[in-house]
């Protein structure tokens, strides 16, 4: 390790590739330290987003107008922009401070952060050193600053399965942060796949009656016209902008039959699909 002013560090550098950059989230460096008596960092700022590990000790932490104690298996991060110190709290504690750290930057490292937990008004958790946790930190530390054609792909595997640790370290299993929400976004990204409200309903882990109470409450209608309405809107498109039949949309959107489709359409519009097309498509001169 090279000896710094309050600690002893080693330090590895990652060149992300364009392919990690486009993917919105990148290592830019890790390391590994061990603080000296006196152990000191700060008042300063950030750049990047700084995910720290408590190996080993105990470290304060100052954030803001806040400040917390955090001991083996905690970590904290470091926002960008965001004063911040941090400090050894016993100079004479045993064990010693040990730290392991991983820098993190892209557009979506932020969401990233906050989706399991962390946020510049309370950037630590605590006891996530769990499991695998520890030897996903090596496997960052081992492959970071090799730049071999292919490695990038192992970068970012070893840093979503970090991601996916520290989530499972801090949220109840199977829970979802907004579960209304999150049915919405089922139905927005699978109605073409044939769903149904009982699909929606296991998706949700809620009963089907607070489902369609909570439903019509938030987006004032049901959630089977929600998935009409989906289903619907796009068969109009299909049959306006496109050269599809009436059956291939009906199969596209999910249906088993074209009669089926057919019913639920004429209902929705009034009119049937072929009739509708005939009316909103213009007769080539």
């Amino acid at each position: 390790m090279k000896e710094l002013a309050f600690e002893y560090a080693e330090m590895k550098y990652c060149i992300p590739s364009d392919m990690e950059r486009k993917g919105g989230i990148w290592i830019l460096r890790t390391g590994r330290s061990t603080a000296k008596p006196h152990y000191y960092v700060g008042p300063k700022v950030s750049e990047n987003y700084s995910l720290h590990f408590v190996l080993s000790g105990k470290i304060s932490l100052a954030y803001g107008d806040e400040e917390v104690t955090l001991s083996e298996g905690d970590v904290f991060c470091l926002f960008p922009h965001t004063r911040f110190s941090y400090w050894e709290p016993n100079h004479h504690s045993e064990p010693s401070l040990r730290t392991q750290w991983v820098v993190l930057d892209g557009e979506l490292t932020d969401s990233a952060l906050t989706r399991i937990g962390l946020h510049p008004g309370k950037p630590f958790m605590f006891a996530v050193m769990k499991g695998e946790l520890q030897a996903v930190l090596n496997q960052i530390y081992g492959c970071v600053d090799d730049d071999t054609i292919g490695n990038e792909f192992g970068r970012q595997k070893w840093l979503y399965q970090l991601f996916e640790l520290l989530a499972a370290a801090t949220v109840k299993r199977g829970s979802k942060s907004n579960w209304l929400e999150q049915s919405v976004h089922y139905m927005d990204s699978h109605y073409m796949e044939g769903i149904t409200v009982t699909d929606v309903v296991e998706y949700a882990g809620v009963h089907r009656t607070h489902l369609y109470c909570e439903f019509i409450r938030v987006y004032g209608i049901s959630p089977s016209h929600y998935l009409m309405k989906l289903r619907m809107e796009r068969a109009a498109v299909l049959l306006t902008e496109s050269d599809v039949s009436v059956t291939e949309a009906a199969f596209s959107l999910g249906y088993s039959n074209l009669h089926t489709f057919s019913r639920a359409f004429a209902k929705y519009y009034r009119t049937s699909p072929s009739s509708y097309r005939q009316q909103r498509v213009p007769v080539p001169i």
